[in-house]
């Protein structure tokens, strides 16, 4: 990715992006601490942009957008391919919607601003203890994300509902990860039904996207910062709108299915489901 703005525009017409042979390394760079604290340095550096600029007063949904841009294109340098696909049906609806997505590492939460901006203003749904971080909470308020503890589920539930629907009355759309935290395995029971009940109160479309992103392993100190393995693919999916009209029950159990049949295609493991 060379200009974010770009990338927006055709994500937007086409539904899709695979990075450019011109805009990455012939064969991806070998996995090594060195890439490894370069990439993890990238992620703070687009943490302290945030904060810097908001702080100066211009911090903006499409700064926020250009600055967490880096994420993809430091990827596409180490040599790793990066595509999104299905975004057309996303580009047809003109509103905004309620995404949820499984989580698998904090590359994503870097991404994901770029990507989804490109389709109106994006509210995210994170850890209080991000918002309680002096500069970087106040940044992240500015673009509309909503704190939640993760201790108190029944608080949780009733914030997002409260909050989330704000937002989408304001025209932002809501990414919510139902898992909670980063899972290397796709366990379909751990992914809670908030983004379908908030979808189906606001009366907005629920959007699953799926993402593949061990290209930045969990780290074993500090979870945002693990090995970066730029041979493997970052990818993204975009799953059908499903509209209110379906009830929470089916939008969650649909959203779901697609989520966790688009990892097994890509060769992932999926956690089995229980014996009834």
């Amino acid at each position: 990715m060379k200009d974010y703005q770009q990338f927006q525009v055709f994500l937007r017409t086409t539904g899709s992006y695979t990075t450019p042979p011109a805009d990455r390394r012939s064969t991806p760079a070998r996995v090594s601490a060195i890439n490894s604290f370069l990439y993890a340095f990238t992620i703070i550096r687009i943490v302290a942009r945030c904060a810097w600029n908001h702080l100066l007063g211009r911090f903006d949904y499409d700064k926020w957008s250009e600055i967490c841009s880096a994420s993809i294109r430091f990827a596409e340098r180490l040599g790793a391919t990066v595509t999104f696909e299905g975004f057309e049906q996303r580009g047809s609806y003109d509103g905004p919607v309620v995404y949820v997505s499984n989580h698998m590492s904090t590359l994503e939460t870097m991404v994901y601003p770029t990507a989804l901006n490109a389709f109106g203003k994006l509210a995210i749904i994170l850890k209080q203890s991000l918002e309680d971080i002096p500069l970087v909470g106040a940044a992240s308020r500015a673009v509309g994300s909503i704190a939640v503890t993760r201790k108190n589920a029944r608080a949780d539930l009733v914030t997002v509902l409260e909050q989330g629907a704000k937002r989408l009355a304001d025209n932002s759309s809501v990414l919510l990860f139902p898992q909670g935290t980063r899972q290397s395995v796709f366990e379909a029971k751990r992914f809670n039904t908030l983004g379908a009940k908030l979808a189906e109160r606001a009366k907005v479309p629920l959007v699953p996207l799926a993402v593949r992103t061990d290209f930045l392993k969990t780290g074993k100190l500090i979870k945002d910062f693990g090995i970066v393995d730029p041979k493997k693919p970052i990818l993204f999916a975009c799953g059908p709108m499903l509209m209110p009209e379906l009830g929470a029950k089916k939008m969650h159990e649909q959203s779901v299915a697609f989520i966790e049949n688009k990892i097994k295609d890509w060769g992932l493991p999926v956690a089995a489901a229980p014996e009834p």
